[in-house]
């Protein structure tokens, strides 16, 4: 079926200035090179702004932040964590994203969730997927099994690409709803080298949760090419991930929307306490942060559906317009190692798209007024 897409205004996400009065024909799903055949299905958008759809480049399943205790919700049994993933799903496709990076769930609830949307048991985003989180035993972030030493993070990591992970994620330092400090060092450089290289072997990368500290910087020496939050990061932190290819994946919905650790382990005076001081080093060091020229991608950090406020956050943080909508689309699929697949709406990528009303480059705004959610090609139900 070939269908063809009137827009009122599209972004590509290329990079490129908005084009007015533009048309993208669709077949099979894919988007391709017009012109569109006589008998081409119209969707007509020609009343909205039309963009690529959101990739949420760092985000969980199964967890709901505003309930609090994220850390016991992924130790509950496998049941009880699966029968928050639904509602999450459809949160996230009814907001525009239709993409997510999956950074650590237990009990290969993300294998199974993939290949149930695969199978089409199931509605939801494009998964790109990480399987279990690697933690210490004593550190943030640790599941139902910690990874302590050289050898038993190679033997996690095997675990974790033989049960279809994508790429691997590590925890490298504390972290803000658990307590812990934002700068602690949860591995060694020897350590943390050990998972690069597994994941090297098999093609793909690893992701660090680090905030700043030691654990950032010994995160960047091992290789890794993702960091994830970096919230705090010290002008040299920067230096050094500029200096080796890194990606920073800012997380900025958990921390300042009011139903993300504020209400739920924020209730918690010590993690409030921890969170509050947390946001005030992040207004200080964010703006010079994005300013540095790093590669940045966005990601809500299990705020299903609030990427919407991810992007205004970037944008109030020194972001522009234009930059933050391709942080969460183009730059995000790169991020993602998925740039040949989404982020973008060109000849050859899929059809994932979604319409708004109102010009977000004017006002930002208008990422909360989806009204048109477009993934494979297959319209989908906004409300």
């Amino acid at each position: 079926m070939t269908q063809v897409v009137r827009c009122g205004t599209l972004f590509d996400g290329t990079g490129r200035e908005p084009k007015e009065n533009a048309e993208l024909v669709v077949s099979d799903g894919a988007i391709v090179a017009g012109p569109a055949p006589p008998e081409a299905e119209v969707i007509d958008l020609s009343h909205a702004f039309v963009l690529p759809g959101l990739i949420d480049a760092h985000t969980h399943l199964s967890i709901v932040p505003s309930r609090g205790d994220q850390g016991g919700q992924i130790m509950q049994p496998a049941a009880r964590q699966a029968l928050r993933v639904p509602d999450n799903l459809r949160a996230d496709l009814r907001a525009g994203t239709t993409t997510l990076r999956i950074m650590g769930e237990e009990d290969w609830i993300d294998v199974e969730t993939r290949a149930a949307i695969a199978a089409g048991e199931l509605d939801g985003p494009r998964l790109v997927i990480s399987t279990r989180g690697l933690a210490p035993s004593d550190g943030h972030g640790v599941g139902k099994e910690g990874f302590d030493g050289e050898d038993e993070i190679r033997a996690g990591v095997r675990e974790n690409l033989e049960h279809g992970a994508d790429f691997i994620k590590v925890f490298a330092t504390g972290g803000v709803s658990s307590g812990t400090g934002l700068d602690r060092s949860s591995y060694t450089v020897a350590e943390l080298r050990a998972a690069v290289d597994e994941a090297a072997r098999a093609g793909t990368y690893v992701a660090a949760h680090a905030h700043a500290g030691p654990g950032l910087l010994a995160s960047v020496e091992a290789g890794v090419r993702t960091i994830e939050h970096a919230s705090l990061a010290s002008d040299d932190e920067v230096q050094a991930m500029l200096d080796a290819g890194c990606w920073l994946v800012a997380t900025y919905a958990i921390l300042f929307h009011p139903n993300g650790i504020e209400r739920g382990d924020g209730r918690n005076p010590q993690i409030l306490e921890g969170l509050k001081r947390a946001r005030e080093q992040v207004e200080e060091r964010m703006p010079v942060i994005l300013s540095s020229g790093l590669p940045i991608a966005l990601g809500t950090d299990s705020m299903h559906g609030e990427m919407a406020f991810e992007v205004q956050t970037a944008i109030r943080f020194g972001m522009t317009p234009k930059e933050a909508l391709l942080a969460a689309t183009s730059r995000g699929a790169a991020a993602l190692q998925v740039q040949d697949i989404v982020g973008t709406l060109e000849p050859g990528k899929a059809a994932d798209l979604i319409a708004v009303d109102g010009d977000p480059m004017r006002d930002p705004s208008a990422l909360e007024r989806v009204v048109f959610v477009m993934k494979a090609g297959v319209p989908l139900t906004t409300r």
